[in-house]
């Protein structure tokens, strides 16, 4: 497997190493190092060997230094199926395969090309390159079937990628400690949840202006870390909302799901940011329903379909702060509403689980 990321936390890569390694696969992730992380880590019968960066990814020249690197080791590898992690180690993966004589598979974990203007799109050069290249593999899934479908007529494929959605395992809620302090600090039946990589294109600082419009019922739980995390923290200050807003900072995986049961409510702010984020699963939309809590999403294709399908939450199809602010107040006016909601999420986490779709993955790799 390739992945342009230190793979710590990517949740995706190392649930599908886990449960292959499982089924008998001898497997090697070739990752990308940054500062004060293991070289190489042996992890849940699979190893990861990451590569160091002397030079920026984001250059060309950046860029040219890590591909060359990846297909020489992944030729070292001498492996029987390569496995590229989005697009960004595709090429690497079938110049391997190439030269070994092996499988690949191209597992896109979203649209790569995410304009809504087709015109846009084919300026970009990836875009021919993405063209070629999945004709080129043995096996192509993708985490939803809008995106599979997307894929399909975009490049004309003879059949659909095949889908591996996103889920997490199915956890023992006994297992998990409820974190009493920060439950203190957020003393209240309306705790709402935003969890995930704090950064651009989500909604965000709209998020904590919505809060604005709540009374002090109403505590906003934000989890996780990123680029945007301190200018989030400064703005809620100058709101005068930093009473009602709580800012976790970056939490080991394996804790996640005790954070997220604090809350009852889990938030996805809906900004149509490009094409890729309209048709989006996100790992959070699958974790509030492990939690067990309602969901308050965008009107979004394949949010709109599990969230009708289950009866788990409400659809938000404003970006509006004030009006996301009435949606939120609509799924707590109605407590025998609420109630049927958050039942609902059992029969979705039942559906909706990794358990599930580490059979699928199996298959299909038997299938090579």
């Amino acid at each position: 497997m390739l992945v342009t990321n230190p793979c710590i936390n990517d949740a995706r890569v190392l649930k599908e190493a886990t449960s292959l390694s499982k089924d008998g696969y001898e497997l090697v992730i070739r990752a990308i190092s940054n500062d004060g992380i293991l070289p190489v880590q042996q992890k849940d019968g699979f190893c990861i060997k990451r590569m160091n960066r002397k030079i920026r990814q984001n250059t060309l020249l950046g860029k040219l230094s890590y591909s060359s690197k990846f297909i020489y080791h992944s030729i070292k590898e001498n492996a029987d199926i390569y496995h590229a992690h989005d697009m960004s180690t595709l090429l690497e993966c079938y110049i391997a395969s190439k030269w070994n004589r092996s499988k690949v598979i191209y597992d896109s974990h979203e649209l790569f090309i995410r304009n809504f203007d087709n015109k846009k799109n084919y300026k970009n050069p990836y875009f021919y390159l993405e063209r070629f290249l999945i004709k080129k593999v043995d096996l192509v899934i993708t985490v939803n079937d809008f995106i599979a479908k997307e894929l399909q007529q975009r490049y004309s494929l003879k059949n659909a990628p095949s889908v591996i959605m996103n889920c997490p395992s199915l956890y023992n809620s006994n297992e998990f400690d409820t974190k009493s302090e920060l439950r203190s600090k957020c003393n209240s039946k309306n705790v709402v949840v935003f969890q995930g990589v704090i950064r651009e294109g989500l909604g965000l600082r709209n998020l904590i202006r919505s809060i604005g419009y709540l009374n002090n019922d109403y505590k906003l739980l934000i989890i996780g870390d990123g680029p945007i995390l301190d200018e989030l923290i400064d703005l809620s200050k100058q709101l005068s909302l930093d009473h009602k807003i709580y800012f976790t900072g970056k939490v080991p995986h394996e804790e996640l799901l005790s954070y997220t049961k604090i809350a009852h409510l889990g938030l996805i702010y809906p900004e149509k940011y490009n094409l890729s984020h309209y048709y989006m699963a996100p790992n959070k939309f699958f974790e509030y329903i492990h939690a067990n809590i309602p969901v308050l999403v965008p009107d979004y294709p394949f949010l709109r379909e599990n969230v009708l399908k289950y009866g788990i939450g409400l659809l938000a199809d404003s970006e509006n702060p004030e009006d996301f602010a009435k949606h939120i107040t609509e799924v707590f006016s109605d407590r025998k509403k609420y109630a049927n909601m958050k039942r609902n999420t059992e029969t979705a986490k039942n559906n909706l689980n990794w358990e599930n779709e580490e059979k699928k993955l199996i298959e299909l790799y038997s299938g090579l």
